[in-house]
């Protein structure tokens, strides 16, 4: 294994740790609150995990079909996940109305 690589898994290891950990930290004395920029940072966490999960599975998928049907059925995911978080918000329940659509949308289209 190349060093760079070695360094790359031991830093994100890190990076993971701390998130994880500095929440607790922070938690246990409650007489001083967290700073408003890290409460924040805790709260885009979710968000951004799961949008950059969701970049990841879609761009190799819509880039090889630009906005054929993977593209559509991409959109309409898309689409069902911001109507939903816009008129009811949360994270979890836009994000698996989304898996449903774009699944239904895969079924009955076949792309």
């Amino acid at each position: 294994m190349s060093s760079e690589l070695t360094l790359t898994i031991l830093l994100a290891g890190l990076i993971t740790f701390l998130l994880r950990w500095l929440p607790f930290r922070y938690q246990g004395d409650e007489r001083k609150p967290l700073p408003p920029t890290l409460q924040k940072v805790l709260l885009a966490i979710g968000p951004a995990a799961i949008a950059a999960l969701l970049t990841v599975s879609l761009v190799p998928m819509v880039s090889t079909s630009p906005l054929g049907t993977k593209g559509l059925g991409a959109c309409a995911a898309l689409l069902s996940i911001a109507l939903y978080k816009r008129y009811f918000g949360g994270i979890a329940l836009p994000t698996l109305l989304g898996a449903l659509v774009f699944g239904v949308a895969h079924y009955f289209f076949k792309f």
